[in-house]
């Protein structure tokens, strides 16, 4: 941002310059010389002041953006390697679209800070110095005179700083309130419950709108303050530099470009206004990154990873208790799954069945207990390295905002669309196109297109071990068995898990355990706690 902030402070001077430079080109013509050709500095001294202001502008905006957008692109790396630590458990903290919508901001305002506030106040300054040196050369007291306003009009506006920053806070947390209510509203108004939400979202509208009030009081006084010091300085200018110019001190034609000038440097003075409230911002959305980045997440990887063990998998739960809100959803099982192996586990809701998939993904760590792949814990593992060698399936089946292609090639991003389209018809998705946009959660597909597509990616995917969430929740008996056959032709030797409800994709499996009350129970069951 250096060449931004040097072009910034060339384009005020310019502006300034071009001021005062008219201002004497005008009185001197006015005063008709003998000698037209005396004029020629002045009028080639005008155009070139013209045209280099509007270049240097062109020339400032251009690097100036160039580097904002630059370290945007920094602070959005940031967040996502911020973001990305939390995995599924981040929305345990935040709601989704509270974080969509605050991290856009807090990105704005961290990449312009230098636009609107280090940009204008360098500008300012470098005018300030520049102006305040000439006038100075010319009359002390005329320097005082013009700078002590000029001076005072920034100072007050900076004066707002800290008003400005309440205001931003206060408006940031409102709005997010009045996000959540009114998404809370449109929720509940399918069901007639819309109408409770309508106190709230009134009083949280009128004090957004006492903010805005108030903000743009602040807004006004600092207006106010520039146009009083603009007014104090012209008027002091004009009665020193009469009173010079009666004395002989100061040349009359002169006067008129050191007015100008004067007048010109309040323009440096305007960008000033904005500078509390983005600078304000600035500061809110670094408190907040800084509070994100403090958040520990449920998993974190080791300081010192270990690559995964060589050979084929081999996942043990060892004694594992899981205990979620101040209930035991695990309590002390102990189960086994080879290379090769396929195991069905089923449950009542509620009983643990998805937490034993987190468990081996190291989306959740135990709390007593142990997770091993081939004897090694699984903390003690990279997490890429670890979750490389799973191919999973989830029940909510999430897909990215994109088209069908893109979302299949999460599994495999080298599949052809011939080995896609063959995938998808082989799970009776042959009237979906693999340019289909499936927006956003895939909510322009039904319940069980969404489960075959994440299905689908699953079975692409090049994991050691698949694992299967509800595989055929939302499926007819026909289309159950047709998905089943493919899960038993693509499982291809790999071991596979599938936690389930329905009895038919239990038959894929050679061992079915039943997870209830925190327990696993089974005749396979016992022999591995001795295994262990």
């Amino acid at each position: 941002m250096r060449g931004a902030l040097a072009l910034g402070v060339l384009t005020a001077l310019a502006g300034v310059g071009l001021a005062a430079s008219s201002g004497l080109l005008i009185s001197r013509a006015a005063l008709r010389p003998e000698v037209f050709l005396s004029l020629l500095l002045l009028v080639t001294t005008v155009r070139a002041l013209g045209l280099g202001r509007a270049a240097l502008r062109y020339a400032e905006r251009l690097a100036g953006h160039a580097a904002a957008l630059a370290g945007g692109e920094r602070v959005r790396l940031r967040l996502f390697d911020t973001l990305a630590r939390f995995g599924r458990d981040l929305l345990a903290y935040e709601r989704g679209g509270d974080l969509l919508a605050r991290s856009g901001a807090d990105v704005d305002a961290r990449q312009f800070f230098t636009l609107r506030v280090s940009l204008p106040l360098g500008a300012f300054l470098g005018v300030l110095v520049a102006l305040g040196g000439w006038l100075a050369w010319l009359d002390l007291g005329l320097a005082l005179l013009a700078l002590l306003p000029l001076l005072g009009a920034a100072l007050v506006v900076l004066h707002g700083r800290d008003r400005a920053a309440l205001l931003t806070r206060e408006d940031a947390c409102l709005t997010r309130e009045h996000a959540a209510r009114l998404l809370d509203a449109l929720s509940a108004s399918g069901d007639g419950g819309g109408s409770h939400h309508g106190p709230e979202l009134a009083r949280l509208t009128a004090r957004l709108e006492r903010v805005a009030l108030d903000a743009g009081r602040l807004a006004w006084r600092v207006t106010l303050a520039r146009e009083m010091g603009f007014a104090v300085a012209v008027s002091g200018v004009l009665w020193r530099g009469a009173a010079l110019v009666q004395a002989g001190y100061l040349n009359g034609a002169l006067l008129a470009a050191v007015v100008l000038g004067v007048a010109a440097a309040f323009d440096a003075a305007g960008p000033l206004a904005a500078v509390p409230l983005a600078h304000a911002a600035d500061v809110a959305a670094r408190e907040r990154t800084a509070a994100l980045e403090a958040l520990t997440p449920g998993v974190v990887g080791p300081p010192m990873p270990r690559a995964v063990p060589p050979g084929p998998l081999s996942f043990e739960v060892r004694g594992v208790t899981v205990r979620r809100h101040g209930r035991t959803v695990l309590d002390d099982v102990l189960l086994r799954l080879r290379a090769g192996e396929s195991l069905g586990v089923s449950g009542p809701s509620g009983g643990g069945k998805t937490t034993l998939i987190r468990l081996l993904t190291r989306d959740l760590d135990p709390d007593a207990g142990r997770v091993t792949l081939n004897g090694a814990d699984l903390r003690d593992l990279d997490l890429a390295a670890l979750r490389a060698r799973i191919s999973l399936h989830e029940q909510d089946a999430p897909l990215l905002d994109g088209t069908l292609r893109e979302n299949l090639r999460l599994g495999d991003h080298h599949a052809t669309d011939h080995r896609l389209r063959g995938l998808l018809d082989d799970l009776g998705l042959t009237h979906l196109d693999l340019d289909t946009w499936v927006g956003e959660g895939g909510t322009r597909l039904s319940g069980g297109e969404r489960a075959r597509v994440s299905l689908a990616r699953a079975l692409l995917g090049p994991g050691d071990l698949l694992l299967l969430d509800e595989p055929t929740a939302h499926l007819d008996a026909a289309t159950e068995a047709r998905v089943l056959r493919v899960i038993g032709r693509e499982r291809a030797g790999r071991a596979l898990l599938i936690v389930t409800h329905r009895a038919a994709p239990l038959a894929l499996t050679g061992r079915h355990l039943t997870l209830r009350g925190g327990h696993l129970h089974g005749a396979a069951s016992v022999p591995e706690r001795t295994a262990v």
